[in-house]
């Protein structure tokens, strides 16, 4: 059951990174419900990194969970401690990025809150332990 939740809550992150990445590259045209935020933190200078957008590295994040979640769940042939340093690792770059939106940007992201949101689910998932 939790690796399926796993599965795809990371497929739901890696719709909304792509989505993302697609409309950086037209950010007047992103669909953003509540607080219209969303056009101001795309075309915002800390939407890139050294010219790629934020937002493919949010793809490559989410791939690559979902290949360590298949390596520690489901083949079973690699141990949980790097995908919870990488699990790890996605959720304090969330929260950089949801600082700059508050402190730096001055908006908020919809998209980028929901993708926050499914990396904490993620996180909480993969360092959660059954009492047996």
């Amino acid at each position: 059951m939790k690796q399926r939740l796993l599965v795809i809550l990371i497929v739901a992150g890696i719709l909304v990174s792509g989505y993302l990445f697609w409309k950086t590259f037209d950010p007047s045209s992103v669909i953003c419900s509540i607080g219209g935020g969303c056009e101001t933190v795309l075309s915002s200078r800390y939407a890139k990194i050294f010219g790629f957008p934020v937002a493919g590295l949010g793809v490559f994040w989410y791939l690559a969970t979902l290949l360590l979640v298949w390596l520690v769940y489901f083949w079973r042939i690699w141990a949980e401690l790097p995908l919870q340093i990488w699990a790890a690792s996605g959720l304090a770059f969330s929260l950089y990025l949801l600082y700059l939106e508050k402190y730096q940007i001055g908006a908020y992201c919809t998209w980028c809150l929901v993708s926050l949101g499914l990396v904490v689910l993620i996180n909480g998932l993969v360092f959660f332990k059954k009492k047996k």
